[in-house]
Parts: C-alpha cells; structure tokens; sequence
C-alpha cells in the first residue's frame, strides 16, 4: 500500500493471462442499468453479494440499503455468470480473500459486507472527482481490458486533491493492473472522460466493503 496521496495500491498480474483473456471474452453485457448525474455516467449490473453478507446490510441504520435489497439491486444468484465468472466470484467471497486484503490494507474487514459488481464505460463516460461514499471501507478494481491506448482516456486518476488537473497517478485500465483504495475523506480519485472508438468498452469488476454509519 501506498501512503501518498492517501492509502491506495496497485497490484499488478493478480490474475493469469488465459484467465483475464477468458474473464474479458465473456464479460456480461444483459441487464446493465445507466448511471448518470453531474459529472459523470457509467453502466452498472447489480451486485452480487452473498446471502451472510445480505443480513449484515439488513441490520443497517440507513433504510436506503433494505430498499436497495428489496429493488434487487443486490443479488445472491450467480446463475446468469459462466462458469469462469462463478468460480472467481465465489473465491472472492472467501474468508482468505478477505483476510488478504484486511492485511495488505491494515483494516478490519470480517464485518464488512461485501458486494461484488460489473462496470462499463462507453465513448463519453466520465466519473468526476470523488472519495466515494461515507459507508465504502474499501474497493478493488480489477481491470479487464486486453489493451487500452492513453489516448482514449479512460483512466483511473489518483488525484492529490478534489481538482481533476491534480494529478498524482493514472492507471490505465488493463488487465494486468488492479488497484485498491481505502476510502477517506482526501481520497480523491476520477475516471478521465473517455475518448476512446465507439466499439472499445472500458470494463470493470469492482469489489467494495461497506460499513453502517449512523
């Protein structure tokens, strides 16, 4: 983990080359949801969380997360994954995935639940600068694009403050990078809008660790 600008790492090769080849062959694209408000756009699937993970979000003070589970924005079923997604979902939902990342972060994680999502980024996506929300403990981002140009934007920017030209780092989104960021109040971070052909996609799997807040 990297101190500077705040608590953030990139791992490189975490997955096999056949293995990321095959993840990006068979990416989803059915039942994506548009994303969109000021400063930013992407298209998100629901989240795949498991059922212990599910009564933890139940117990939260903030009603918005039984909404979120009774709109099914979360999800148990990993029934419409192949087979190679399945097995990697279900790996990251083990305790030794968990415990992986509560060392290397130096967080507390075992009572975080966990939710696991699908992100695409088309030609004129962008998401602003932001720290993410209040009750995001941790995201890791696993990149799944074969190849990408820095010319078609697209990146994930570590940025020193809320200012998108601050730029302290970017990342392009390729399969052999994934990054972790341990949200804080300066953990600023953006997507830079993409430029990218109409026919390339920026895809996504993120993971995220939430907590309740009052």
């Amino acid at each position: 983990m990297q101190k500077i600008p705040y608590n953030w790492g990139l791992i490189n090769n975490v997955l096999p080359t056949d293995v990321n080849l095959k993840l990006a062959a068979s990416f989803p694209h059915d039942d994506f949801r548009f994303s969109e408000g000021s400063g930013y756009g992407y298209w998100w699937k629901n989240m795949f969380v498991s059922d212990e993970d599910i009564s933890l979000m139940l117990k939260f003070n903030d009603r918005r997360w039984r909404q979120r589970i009774e709109e099914g924005r979360f999800t148990n079923n990993l029934g419409s994954l192949g087979l190679l997604w399945r097995q990697l979902i279900q790996e990251l939902q083990t305790d030794s995935y968990r415990a992986a990342l509560s060392e290397m972060s130096g967080l507390d994680l075992k009572d975080c639940p966990m939710g696991i999502g699908f992100r695409r980024y088309n030609h004129g996506h962008t998401h602003h600068p932001h720290t993410d929300e209040p009750n995001k403990v941790l995201t890791h981002l696993f990149f799944l694009n074969q190849q990408w140009s820095a010319n078609w934007g697209g990146c994930l920017r570590i940025l020193k403050n809320s200012h998108p030209e601050s730029t302290f780092q970017d990342i392009l989104p390729v399969s052999r990078s994934s990054v972790v960021i341990v949200r804080s109040d300066n953990s600023w971070h953006m997507v830079t809008p993409l430029t990218s052909p109409v026919s390339e996609i920026r895809l996504i799997l993120r993971v995220a660790f939430f907590r309740d807040v009052a």
